[in-house]
């Protein structure tokens, strides 16, 4: 079987080097020779809603509603039939019930994640660090957004927030992770940033992951340098 990844709207959604995402997940699929195909789908071409991995970037507002347009109910359809999603900042704040925009505009996401996306007093810019809630390393990225994000029921978050604001509120946490949705306020690109996280994302689509070989070394490498010092 051949794994479907699907880089949604780039051109829309591709603040930050978010595209990186997409990449990284590829090259960690074809290190362990993991048949798999990259679908690039920008404006004005069909979505498809049978591929197994979606993801979605960061945006400003125009090109965020844009984006809300063109998706309509085709990512939702893709999830009910099983899909999984990772998604970046305005890609995150699309899966809601609603999200802010310029002008005190209130727009509607796409119902997929019950949270919802609020105007934030002050902008939310720089290096954030979080404790992940799944057991991989520390979480590090790029954040830059506007707006602030609240779960409407109990929801896992995808890191505990040890430095900068995340989902803020006062809530100390960042993103979102369901069966099938992991989320992120972190550029970076993440992925590129958090390479046990893109695996953590792929094992649940493909199964168990064997570690890399590089990334072996590198481990052993570090602790023999530890234990040196």
């Amino acid at each position: 079987m051949t794994l479907t990844l699907v880089h949604l709207l780039p051109e829309l959604l591709g603040t930050y080097g978010d595209k990186g995402n997409v990449e990284i997940a590829s090259w960690r699929l074809n290190k362990r020779e993991i048949a798999h195909e990259v679908l690039t789908v920008g404006i004005g071409e069909a979505i498809p809603t049978t591929a197994d991995l979606y993801f979605l970037g960061g945006g400003e507002d125009d090109a965020q509603i844009k984006a809300r347009e063109i998706l309509g109910t085709s990512l939702s359809k893709a999830v009910r039939d099983g899909a999984h999603i990772f998604a970046v900042c305005a890609g995150f704040q699309l899966l809601g019930s609603t999200f802010p925009a310029s002008g005190g505009r209130t727009v509607e996401g796409l119902g997929i994640a019950p949270i919802e996306t609020l105007s934030a007093p002050k902008r939310s810019v720089g290096e954030i660090f979080s404790k992940p809630s799944i057991p991989i390393a520390m979480l590090t990225g790029f954040e830059n957004h506007a707006g602030q994000t609240r779960f409407l029921e109990d929801q896992q978050p995808l890191g505990n927030v040890i430095s900068g604001v995340g989902n803020g509120l006062g809530t100390n946490i960042d993103g979102l992770i369901t069966n099938q949705i992991v989320a992120t306020y972190m550029h970076g690109p993440a992925l590129a940033r958090n390479p046990e996280l893109a695996d953590w994302i792929l094992s649940r689509v493909v199964g168990e992951l064997a570690p890399l070989e590089a990334e072996i070394f590198s481990k052993l490498h570090d602790e023999r340098a530890s234990a040196v010092k």
